[in-house]
């Protein structure tokens, strides 16, 4: 499955529309919070996902709840080398990894192993605060946690600087290498 998460460029907070080949969302963060707090809704208006953030001196650390009741805890473990853990109350276990360049990887840790369930490109050129994510998802996983993890990533490194233009190199640590060769299910 493709989808694409896209920042509104000028806006007074920050806003993003979520496209998918399956279903369309909306995300916006609450204006004049301390903490991060985003609400992620569908087409019909109904809170699809809530995203907040907590407090935290040097790591990024997040609380999703979706409509389900499923929660997770989403937190750094590397801060160099951008490595995410996303843990959730029932056991769920994801781990978005930062490659070199502008490209992340989301994997589900299994029993048997971790499975890269998404791949994910990172725009560039970035005018205002308009930073735009290209996802490859296997269209068997739970979209709405990856969609969340992608949100909160953006929220931690690009909080509201409504830079005129930007051009970003991406990263230059990585904990392991992106699979060129992977694709979606």
């Amino acid at each position: 499955m493709r989808a694409t998460i896209r920042e509104h460029k000028f806006s007074l907070r920050s806003e993003y529309d979520i496209t998918s080949d399956i279903a369309n969302y909306t995300a916006t963060k609450a204006i004049l919070s301390l903490l991060a707090e985003l609400e992620v809704r569908n087409n019909a208006g109904d809170v699809a996902a809530t995203i907040s953030g907590n407090f935290s001196l040097f790591r990024a650390s997040y609380d999703f709840t979706l409509a389900d009741a499923r929660t997770f805890q989403y937190a750094c473990e590397k801060i160099f080398k951008g490595v995410y853990s996303c843990i959730g109350g029932s056991g769920e276990s994801f781990h978005l990894f930062q490659h070199r360049g502008l490209r992340y990887s989301i994997f589900k840790d299994t029993p048997a192993g971790s499975t890269q369930i998404a791949a994910i490109t990172r725009n560039a050129l970035v005018i205002c605060d308009g930073h735009e994510y290209d996802l490859l998802v296997n269209a068997d996983d739970d979209f709405i946690v990856v969609a969340c993890m992608v949100l909160a990533l953006n929220t931690d490194q690009f909080p509201d600087d409504n830079s005129t233009v930007t051009y970003d190199f991406g990263n230059l640590f990585e904990d392991r290498k992106f699979d060129e060769s992977w694709h979606p299910l």
